[in-house]
Order: C-alpha cells, then sequence, then structure tokens
C-alpha cells in the first residue's frame, strides 16, 4: 500500500495546506507521531481518535476552520505545543486546566477579545 496512512512507525507528519476536511477512519495507526501539522487546512474538528496520539508532543492546528477544540486534547500526556492561531476557538474545555504537563499556546490567539501569545495552558 502507497497511503501515508500505513507508515506505522511516522514521528513527523506534516500535512498542512492540502486543503483537508476530515481525516480517515485508520487514523489511530499513528499513534507514534511527534510531531504534526495540520495548519493551514479546511479543518472543523480534530480526528474523534485524536487522544490515541500518545507521543504528539508538537500539534499545530492554525489558520483551520475550528471552532471548539474537543477535550479528548486534554488526553495527550506529551503535548508540550499547541498552535491554534487563526481559528475561531471562543474558550478552552474544562478540562484543560487539569493537564500535567504545560503546553504551551504559540501565536496570536484570541479568547474573549483578549489575545494571548505562548501561554502556558494551565495561566488560563
Amino acid at each position: 500500500m502507497s497511503s501515508v496512512w500505513c507508515c506505522h512507525r511516522c514521528q513527523v507528519l506534516d500535512l498542512s495546506y492540502n486543503q483537508l476536511q476530515q481525516f480517515p477512519d485508520d487514523w489511530p495507526l499513528l499513534y507514534h507521531l511527534v510531531e504534526l501539522n495540520l495548519a493551514g487546512n479546511d479543518l472543523r474538528q480534530l480526528p474523534k481518535y485524536i487522544n490515541k496520539l500518545r507521543c504528539l508532543v508538537s500539534l499545530d492546528l492554525s489558520d483551520n476552520l475550528i471552532d471548539q477544540l474537543p477535550d479528548k486534547l486534554a488526553k495527550l500526556p506529551s503535548l508540550r505545543q499547541l498552535n491554534i492561531a487563526d481559528n475561531s476557538i471562543m474558550q478552552w474545555p474544562a478540562n484543560f486546566v487539569k493537564l500535567q504537563a504545560k503546553v504551551t499556546v504559540c501565536e496570536h490567539v484570541v479568547w474573549y477579545g483578549i489575545v494571548g501569545f505562548n501561554v502556558p495552558i494551565d495561566t488560563l
């Protein structure tokens, strides 16, 4: 098979600027990812299996159509960098404050009309 989804041991995956609107059902096969770049697509939501990416350290969701972050993001134990710039996110999911690791939110992110830059998630 020539599909990228067969790459079980991929650690870095850059799918930026590909006009993606959704993910295939076999998303959990990429559970070794450390870095995932989904910037500049047409995503409105994350894959339902995002919480399976236990090794994910960096997630770039900037410049998409996302208006809500799923609670499942808080279940990513290795996540340290989250870029959600240029989306329409209005608030953090309630369980984000329970994250044990410090996650840095990158780029000019707007919540309730307040602009933040490189804000540790536990300070929100």
